[in-house]
C-alpha cells in the first residue's frame, strides 16, 4: 500500500512531466493534444519569403557553358520557431542552398527542377519558380575591344565631346561556342544622364551584342571598365583691362599699369559667354613707390573657364614734384654755363680768323702798291726830266696813298663777309 505522501509527490512529477511536454511540442511547432480534458493545443507559425536566392547549378564548368535562365528564385520559408526563421531568412547565416543539378545533361536546351538543400529542420521552404530551362554550351574564350557607348541627348547647348577613352581597351570573354560567334561587339554603355556640361569618369560593366542590339550572355574579365568623356565648352576671347586696387602711396601722383597679355579665352555656357566681352583684372599698387612687375589672377564667375587663369602686370609709378626748388635751379643754371661756353669760344676764334684774314689783305695790298709805284715811277723816268720828276713827287706820292687805302678797304668788306 501506497503512503499519502508519496502517493502525493509521484502525482506532482506526473503533472510536471505532462507540463514539459507540452512545452517541447510548443517549441518545435507541434500541435498536441492534452491528455487533460482530450482537447488540442496549437502554436503560432511564422512566415517570410526571400528573394534573390541565387541558384547554385551543378555542372561541369570546365567543359560547359550555361545560361538563358534567371540566375534568382524567391523562396517562402515558414516555421514556428521565430529564431530559426530568422536565421535562414538572412543571406550572412542562413545555411539552405537552391540547386538545379545539370549533371548527366549534354548541350542543348533542358527544363530543371530546383531543390532546396540544407534546410533546417524547424523550417519549411517553397521554391518560386520550382523550375528553370537551361541552355548548354560547350565552352570557349576569347579576347576583344570594348567601344564606348554614349549619348549627347543630356549635352548642354553648344557642348561638344572632345574625346572618349576606355581603359582597358580589351578584355577577356568566356562563353557558349555558339554565343560567342553571335557576338558583333563588346559595350560599356554610360548613363546619358551623367554626361552634361563637364568631363566625365565612370565605371561601366561590360556587356556582349549581336547585330540586332541583344544583350547575349558572356562573363567578361574584368567585368568593368573605365571610360573618361573629355568635354569641350564654348569659348570666346575676351579683353583684358587693369583696375588698380590698394592704397595709393602718399608720394606717387598716379600709376601707368601694363599687362603683358590683353586677351584670354573663356569657357562655359553659352548664356553666360554671351554677357561677357572683357574682363577687369585686379591690381593691388598698395606701398609701390618705384617700377614693380606682379603676377595676378584673371577673375572669372563660376562655372567659366579661363586662360591664361594669370598674367603679368608691369606698376610704373610716377612721382609727385620734389619740394627743393633752388637745387634744381643750380642745376638749370650750371646747363647753361655749359651752354654758353661753347659760344664764347666760337666768337673768340671769329675774331682770330678775321684778325689773320686783315692782315693777309693789308700786305697784299702792299704789295701791290709797292708794284705799281716801281712802274709809275720808272714811266716817269722815261719821259720826264730831273725836274720834273721832284715836281711830280707829291702826286705820285698822293696817287700811292690812295690805291693802299682801296686795298685795306676790299680787305675790311672780305673779312666782314667771311664773318657773316
Amino acid at each position: 500500500m501506497i503512503k499519502p505522501k508519496l502517493r502525493s509527490n509521484l502525482m506532482y512529477g506526473v503533472v510536471a512531466f505532462i507540463f514539459a511536454l507540452i512545452l517541447f511540442f510548443n517549441a518545435n511547432g507541434r500541435a498536441i493534444q492534452s491528455p487533460i480534458g482530450g482537447s488540442t493545443v496549437t502554436t503560432e507559425s511564422f512566415e517570410e519569403t526571400v528573394n534573390n536566392v541565387r541558384i547554385e547549378a551543378l555542372y561541369d564548368d570546365e567543359k560547359y557553358y550555361i545560361h538563358g535562365y534567371n540566375p534568382t528564385v524567391a523562396v517562402k520559408l515558414s516555421s514556428i520557431n521565430r529564431i530559426q526563421l530568422n536565421t535562414e531568412a538572412n543571406a550572412d547565416t542562413r545555411g539552405f542552398q537552391v540547386i538545379a543539378d545539370l549533371t548527366g545533361l549534354g548541350e542543348g536546351t533542358h527544363e530543371v527542377k530546383l531543390r532546396i538543400q540544407n534546410m533546417s529542420s524547424a523550417v519549411t521552404g517553397t521554391i518560386e519558380p520550382t523550375k528553370i530551362t537551361v541552355t548548354i554550351e560547350s565552352r570557349t574564350s576569347a579576347e576583344m575591344p570594348v567601344e564606348p557607348a554614349y549619348s549627347t541627348s543630356n549635352l548642354e547647348s553648344g557642348f561638344t565631346i572632345d574625346s572618349v577613352a576606355v581603359n582597358p581597351e580589351k578584355v577577356n570573354i568566356t562563353t557558349g561556342s555558339q554565343t560567342l560567334a553571335e557576338i558583333d561587339r563588346l559595350v560599356a554603355t554610360v548613363d546619358p544622364t551623367k554626361l552634361t556640361d563637364h568631363n566625365l569618369e565612370e565605371t561601366v560593366r561590360v556587356q556582349a551584342m549581336d547585330k540586332e542590339g541583344n544583350v547575349l550572355s558572356v562573363v567578361a574579365d574584368p567585368p568593368e571598365v573605365t571610360v573618361n568623356i573629355t568635354v569641350t565648352a564654348p569659348q570666346k576671347q575676351v579683353y583684358l583691362y587693369p583696375e588698380q586696387t590698394g592704397k595709393q602711396a602718399s608720394n606717387v601722383a598716379s600709376y601707368n599699369l601694363s599687362l603683358a597679355e590683353n586677351t584670354a579665352i573663356i569657357g562655359g555656357e553659352q548664356s553666360k559667354l554671351d554677357t561677357i566681352e572683357s574682363i577687369a583684372v585686379p591690381v593691388d599698387v598698395s606701398g609701390i613707390t618705384k617700377e614693380t612687375k606682379q603676377k595676378v589672377h584673371v577673375p572669372v564667375e563660376s562655372g567659366l573657364t579661363v586662360d591664361p587663369t594669370e598674367v603679368t602686370v608691369t606698376i610704373s609709378p610716377r612721382l609727385m614734384p620734389s619740394s627743393s626748388t633752388p637745387s634744381s635751379s643750380a642745376v638749370d643754371s650750371g646747363k647753361s654755363e655749359e651752354q654758353t661756353k661753347p659760344s664764347t669760344t666760337s666768337t673768340s676764334t671769329a675774331e682770330e680768323t678775321t684778325t689773320e684774314q686783315s692782315e693777309s689783305a693789308d700786305d697784299s695790298a702792299s704789295k701791290t702798291t709797292s708794284e705799281e709805284s716801281e712802274v709809275s715811277t720808272s714811266s716817269s723816268t722815261e719821259t720826264t726830266s730831273e725836274s720834273s720828276q721832284t715836281a711830280q713827287g707829291p702826286t705820285q706820292t698822293t696817287s700811292q696813298g690812295d690805291s693802299l687805302q682801296m686795298a685795306v678797304n676790299d680787305a675790311d668788306e672780305s673779312s666782314s663777309t667771311e664773318m657773316k
